[in-house]
């Protein structure tokens, strides 16, 4: 019979290398400029591709242009995305305190 410890390091160990690939591919994702076509950004932010055209269109989403081709970077998507918060109720009551204090007449 085999020794449980064993098999329970086998397994951390397997889990272990695992998370260390995974690491390496997210930082690599992280550091890398990643270049997204229409089809892609549409499929990332779970959007009809009409709609991304749109957005271009109004220059509502950040983009690029190079011979009538649009590359989105996924780093400026994810700003994009992340500028788009909405205030819950204490962050705007909270704004208007301060903006209230610092322009007392």
């Amino acid at each position: 019979m085999e020794n449980p410890f064993e098999i329970i390091i086998e397994k951390l160990n397997g889990i272990e290398k695992r998370m260390h690939s995974i690491e390496i591919k997210l930082n690599g994702l992280e550091n890398s400029n990643y270049l997204m076509d229409t089809k892609q950004v549409s499929e990332y932010l779970k959007l009809a591709v009409p709609t991304i055209y749109d957005k271009v269109h109004k220059r509502e989403i950040p983009h690029h242009k190079i011979a009538s081709k649009l590359y989105f970077d996924k780093k400026e998507i994810d700003n994009w995305i992340l500028k788009a918060k909405i205030l819950t109720k204490i962050e705007i009551n909270m704004l208007a305190e301060d903006y209230i204090n610092n322009n007392k007449i």
